[in-house]
């Protein structure tokens, strides 16, 4: 195996505690539209599926019509920015693993389902003082979102190392296809969308249930 010199992350899930707030923008717009909220549950079994916004309301809301899904959608985004500074948190133990890794010399990147493009993408990162830790980072809104590979495909291009220098780790069942389908190893933590027999499923390469493992465990790879 050779050395690895790069660790690319997915974002919501892993790196961040957003799930409470996407569910609250969600159903805060659902009620304008007086239709069934869905609990936190729900979304996290729907959003492990990887459908997108549109692909979810069309299969909750048959009683939408398409304008009235577009509309949803452009709601849906301003209610979810305005919640994101005083909702979303940062996961267990990110910020240090993160500063652990830059001393051990890694590259980082986030390879995200999100289709935010530009400065907006860094949002969420620099509201929580993380972006300064962050080399690159891709969204589906430049790529085909995961469970496609190719926005790690991308990531390690911008990075500037190969599929074999690096690990992504991400919380879903869409992490790890994406991951595995790019060639590129993968751990999978439990602290996002999916269970721990969910993401067993799709066969990682590694499982944790805490992102403070991942520095160790990188280096004891280097060591090998």
């Amino acid at each position: 195996m050779q050395i690895i010199k790069a660790v690319i992350f997915d974002l919501d899930g892993t790196l961040i505690d957003s799930l409470d707030t996407y569910n609250l923008a969600f159903n805060r717009i659902v009620r304008r539209y007086q239709l069934k909220p869905i609990d936190i549950r729900e979304m996290a079994d729907f959003l492990n599926q990887f459908l997108s916004l549109e692909q979810l309301l069309t299969q909750l809301y048959s009683s939408l019509s398409p304008d009235q899904i577009k509309s949803f959608m452009a709601e849906m985004k301003t209610e979810f920015i305005a919640l994101s500074k005083d909702h979303i948190t940062l996961q267990p133990h990110v910020k240090e693993v993160l500063q652990t890794l830059k001393v051990q010399g890694m590259k980082i990147g986030v390879a995200t389902g999100r289709m935010s493009k530009g400065d907006s993408k860094w949002r969420d990162l620099k509201n929580l003082e993380i972006d300064w830790l962050i080399d690159v980072v891709v969204t589906g809104g430049e790529t085909k979102p995961k469970p496609d590979p190719a926005s790690l495909l991308k990531c390690t291009q911008e990075l500037g190392i190969s599929l074999t220098e690096c690990i992504f780790v991400g919380d879903s069942r869409a992490d790890v296809i994406a991951g595995k389908s790019a060639g590129v190893p993968v751990i999978a933590v439990s602290t996002g969308v999916a269970s721990r027999d969910q993401l067993a499923q799709e066969m990682p390469d590694y499982m944790m249930d805490s992102l403070a493992l991942l520095p160790e465990h990188i280096m004891n790879l280097n060591q090998d």
